[in-house]
């Protein structure tokens, strides 16, 4: 996670989540028609409070059309933040002790870590939240993946993507369906890749496992996880004369690509949807047939937030069709907002039909799962040792 939306097109209009996150989770029907909640998000610009919001979000997933746009709408005064990692934002909020902001944006799967640290998240009223505007799917899906603790609702799903395989087509020919992630670390690949460490190694347990279940099983046994993240490691290793560069949010991602002569990567789908774009289709990116990794961002409101209210009405509007669509059409990430894909054009369309070879890779979708603090401080070691090698 930085953790940009080709994906919350009309195509999503065909696919449902299942309930059980299991290794492989399809995502079926995230378009099931739910009814738009009837009553306004906004009060105009009468709004009843402060008349401010301070959010922090996700390097690329607010531009200032997106802020006047709601502040045109409701008087309210947008103050913007952005950060590029999970973990950026929770130790910010962890020294502040939830002060400071009153919307942030972390991956659902990362909040038990939010929860371990202690009290730095308001329970989601959800009578305040226009619930009937969100992916029925995506709100129901969220709840498997830790959006809720001990009963109580602290995250709104507000987007999904994917990391997959990023490629400079005049280099190299790779096709929907065919693709693997065994070719980043091919021969011909040596010193041209760039990958997340974090995502390398998970994506390396992957290729070695072919199932995804010992990865699913590693993060419930400590014995199970060493022994995966060694062997995973090892290969790590072994290609590390592969990597041109690592990454760790969007502007590096783009800098790999367009000035440090990357050729290859393992990526997030917004930003290379985004250089797939500026590059007029040379940056392209596509789902490896073992799989891409799948990821659900959500809205939380800190403990500390001075501004309730107007948090509770920047969410509604970044859920709506008008704040979903926007945001899917600047980040390139899927919005959760039913109706988004409207703002999306057809070369966005096109993009979408391409990475995941028209929809069938949906199937295949490996979802990050929710992580105990004693698998991430692991996975942490391993990462250390891969990037100081």
């Amino acid at each position: 996670m930085t953790k940009p939306s080709d994906f919350g097109k009309s195509t999503l209009g065909k696919f449902v989540a299942e309930k059980d996150v299991s290794r492989r989770t399809v995502v079926k029907g995230l378009a099931a028609g739910a009814a738009l909640a009837a009553g306004p998000f906004y009060a105009g610009k009468a709004f009843a409070g402060s008349g401010e919001v301070s959010v922090y979000s996700w390097t690329d997933y607010i531009n200032e059309d997106i802020i006047k746009a709601f502040t045109d709408k409701t008087g309210i005064k947008v103050n913007h933040s952005v950060y590029g990692t999970n973990n950026e934002v929770l130790q910010k909020l962890r020294a502040s002790q939830g002060k400071g902001f009153d919307v942030v944006f972390p991956s659902v799967t990362t909040l038990q870590a939010w929860y371990d640290a202690g009290d730095l998240l308001r329970p989601i009223d959800e009578s305040k939240i226009n619930v009937g505007t969100i992916l029925p799917a995506l709100w129901e899906k969220s709840l498997d993946l830790g959006a809720t603790r001990r009963g109580k609702r602290y995250a709104v799903p507000f987007n999904w993507g994917t990391e997959g395989l990023t490629f400079n087509s005049a280099e190299r020919n790779y096709s929907p369906g065919e693709a693997s992630w065994n070719d980043l670390w091919s021969e011909e690949n040596k010193g041209f890749v760039t990958v997340r460490p974090r995502s390398a190694l998970s994506m390396i347990a992957l290729m070695q496992d072919g199932t995804g279940e010992r990865l699913d099983a590693a993060q419930k046994d400590e014995a199970m996880a060493r022994d995966v993240f060694d062997k995973a490691l090892k290969f790590a290793l072994d290609h590390k004369p592969n990597i041109r560069a690592f990454w760790k949010d969007t502007p590096t991602i783009q800098n790999n690509f367009l000035h440090n002569n990357a050729l290859v990567g393992m990526c997030w789908d917004g930003p290379s949807f985004g250089l797939w774009k500026e590059t007029d289709g040379r940056i392209k990116y596509l789902a490896p047939k073992e799989g891409a990794f799948a990821w659900l961002d959500t809205m939380c409101i800190p403990t500390g937030a001075e501004n309730v209210p107007e948090a509770y009405a920047f969410i509604n509007f970044m859920v709506s069709p008008e704040g979903g669509g926007m945001h899917a059409k600047f980040s390139g990430y899927n919005s959760a907002a039913i109706g988004a894909e409207k703002a999306l054009d057809a070369g966005q369309r096109e993009r979408f039909k391409f990475a995941y070879n028209d929809g069938k890779a949906i199937s295949q979708l490996y979802w990050w799962k929710p992580e105990a603090q004693w698998f991430q401080q692991l996975r942490n070691e391993y990462i250390d040792k891969y990037q100081a090698a």
